[in-house]
């Protein structure tokens, strides 16, 4: 606390007004909380007041917030939102050098949405910053011309382009490359950046594939053409594990998903739904339904978080179609698109990803990525693009430690 007139602010919570000019800086409601919200000392409208969003664009207010015993004593400070949209977490601030309660940077995270303004009110000054990314450090100054503390933040939030969770891919390049594939709030891009490489003993481009990744452990699943099950990162290292041929015949596994502690894939031209599970320390196929569409070539899978499986292929009996098993009564099953003309309308063909429940779609042949309607499989327009990627897995925030 100090009565520093270069520090006196005029602090406002939402019972009382502290009056006195001669206040200082952070002056707290004796057993209860004080949040730096200023106006102007001249009396005038505060210049934070002005601040407003273009329409369109989601708003979000913090204030600054310090409690005090009923002696006075400061007992803890925080930024709390003040417009109750959980769009943004406030995730470190730091404070001024010797001063517990005094923030003058702050880090947040808001996913699915980027920061495209945001204003910092303290020390009776504005400021506002176009595209922080996530980070903003205080250029706010008080009455004696030095940094002011962060009163209140206020945002600008737009939809992010493309998720902040990463999906991963598998690429054409030899050696074959698992990549995780993002948005940066930061960079204001899509980044992809590769995982790790992974074996690729074959002149196909397309394998490895069957791409599935199990978000609970941090496990990359693959396959290589001829049918063998690997899989990346069960050591926590970027480590392979090889488990053997999991399709009946040595079929490649062209497309797959994992889901509640199963690795669900469809033998290349068959018609028939697999699993593997490598919970015991090896793995071998077990059928798990028949189809009620033969010669399927994929294309990929995509499972949603209440365990219904969407299929789209490049061929099949009835030609490219897009269709739904419900895993928990395998005998539903949709024929949601038969489709064998136009691939930029639907979802046929594509591989297929969910991030949160949202379903994505890419084009391998061209790196084109859309959203899916998983109830008519229409595509939406092209949403980014990116590199080609032969097989996709459902977005999760991976862990490892590389070893040096």
């Amino acid at each position: 606390m100090t009565n520093d007139p270069d520090k006196i602010e005029w602090g406002i919570d939402r019972r009382t007004v502290l009056k006195s000019a001669g206040a200082a800086s952070g002056a707290a409601l004796v057993g209860g909380s004080f949040s730096g919200v200023a106006a102007a000392q001249s009396g005038g409208k505060p210049c934070y007041k002005a601040f407003d969003s273009t329409e369109g664009d989601a708003y979000v207010k913090f204030e600054f917030v310090t409690e005090t015993d009923e002696d006075g004593n400061v007992i803890g400070c925080y930024f709390e939102e003040e417009t109750d949209t959980g769009l943004v977490e406030i995730t470190d601030w730091d404070s001024k050098d010797g001063q517990d309660c005094e923030p003058v940077s702050v880090e947040w995270e808001a996913d699915g949405y980027v920061a495209a303004t945001v204003m910092a009110f303290g020390g009776n000054d504005c400021d506002t910053v176009d595209d922080p990314g996530t980070a903003y450090t205080s250029s706010l100054e008080n009455n004696g011309g030095n940094t002011a503390a962060i009163s209140n933040l206020q945002f600008c939030l737009e939809e992010t382009p493309f998720p902040q969770c990463p999906f991963y891919g598998t690429s054409r390049e030899d050696p074959t490359s698992i990549v995780s594939i993002s948005y940066d709030p930061d960079a204001g891009e899509i980044t992809e950046t590769i995982v790790g490489n992974i074996p690729d003993d074959f002149s196909n481009s397309n394998y490895p594939n069957g791409l599935a990744f199990d978000d609970d452990n941090d496990v990359w699943y693959f396959a290589e053409e001829n049918g063998v099950l690997k899989t990346m990162n069960e050591d926590g290292a970027l480590g392979i594990e090889t488990y053997g041929v999991v399709s009946p015949n040595g079929e490649p596994i062209a497309g797959a998903a994992f889901h509640d502690g199963l690795y669900y894939y469809i033998p290349n031209g068959s018609d028939e739904l697999w699993t593997a599970d490598i919970s015991g320390g090896s793995a071998s196929g077990a059928k798990f339904a028949d189809l009620d569409w033969s010669n399927v070539g994929l294309g990929d899978l995509a499972i949603d978080e209440d365990g219904m499986l969407y299929v789209s292929t490049t061929n099949s009996s009835l030609g490219p179609i897009f269709f739904s098993v419900d895993l928990s009564d395998t005998s539903d099953q949709q024929l949601i698109v038969q489709d064998s003309a136009d691939s930029t309308k639907f979802a046929t063909g594509k591989q297929l990803a969910f991030e949160n429940e949202t379903l994505w779609a890419h084009e391998a042949g061209g790196g084109e990525w859309y959203t899916v309607d998983p109830t008519d499989g229409s595509l939406s327009d092209v949403v980014a693009m990116t590199n080609e990627y032969t097989d996709l897995a459902s977005c999760g925030e991976a862990e490892w430690e590389l070893q040096g």
